[in-house]
């Protein structure tokens, strides 16, 4: 990672290695866990992408294995890669409970240790919002380096302007530049015409669905994240809508895509 200084760095694995121990689970999922009326559930759902058995697949940022798992159940010879040494113990403890030995690696994004042309395909779910605009530029080219060639990648990202990621960033900066809260995992939201601009001479085909049309559920404060301001009797509704914009958004007007909490970045090498 190419950051300021080696003590923002170590500060930035400690808030992981933290939180694997505290809770892993839902220090990378948070509301989405325990909100199953709106999201389902997610502690064990399909990968939101196709997976090829035998396919040779890495998981980067893999967490502590929830989507690694499903995706192995699947057959592909999949691996993780995590900056957190603690939630890659996390991973162990979850896969072999379900049968699963895949080998994994504690490394770093920006610097991946595999020699070229050596998946046939990588994801990414949210892991670049929380690098830097830099980093997360280098994270695209050494995706590119590591795929085979007509090999694929899916890698999601929060978006610039969906309202609940507006009314994030907002309250994100307060914290930092009014009352200089020290954050190492800030958020980082994507324009889909920056992704083009990143993905433009690096892969073939770069194309970019919407996810999530929905309302703020809260403040996103650290002592008003757990108040959901959204009565839970609407979930079950607003799901419904979602996904109805969701389709639209991604079929017949395009320009709705923009306002997705979640954009999927599918490109191929």
């Amino acid at each position: 990672m190419k950051e300021r200084d080696e003590k923002f760095r170590r500060e930035f694995i400690d808030v992981w290695d933290d939180g694997a121990e505290r809770d892993a689970p839902f220090i990378t999922l948070g509301l989405e866990a325990v909100l199953r009326d709106y999201y389902g559930n997610l502690l064990d759902a399909p990968p939101p992408f196709p997976v090829k058995e035998k396919s040779r697949v890495l998981d980067l940022g893999c967490g502590w294995g929830r989507v690694l798992k499903p995706v192995m159940d699947r057959g592909a010879r999949a691996m993780g890669l995590d900056i957190s040494h603690s939630m890659l113990l996390a991973t162990r403890a979850h896969l072999k409970k379900h049968g699963h030995r895949p080998p994994l690696l504690r490394g770093d994004a920006t610097r991946l240790p595999f020699a070229d042309e050596s998946f046939d395909m990588v994801y990414s779910l949210l892991v670049l919002q929380h690098l830097s605009k830099e980093n997360g530029r280098e994270v695209f080219r050494e995706v590119r380096r590591v795929l085979k060639p007509g090999g694929e990648a899916y890698i999601r990202v929060p978006s610039r302007f969906a309202p609940e990621n507006l009314l994030f960033a907002f309250l994100q900066f307060v914290s930092i530049h009014v009352f200089r809260v020290n954050d190492p995992i800030r958020m980082r939201f994507y324009r889909i015409g920056e992704i083009r601009k990143i993905c433009r001479g690096l892969f073939s085909t770069c194309e970019i669905t919407a996810h999530e049309f929905r309302p703020p559920w809260n403040f996103h404060t650290r002592r008003t994240w757990h108040i959901i301001l959204v009565p839970r009797c609407l979930h079950a509704p607003l799901r419904r809508l979602s996904d109805r914009i969701e389709r639209v958004a991604n079929t017949k007007l395009p320009f709705l895509k923009h306002f997705g909490v979640t954009l999927m970045i599918r490109v191929v090498r």
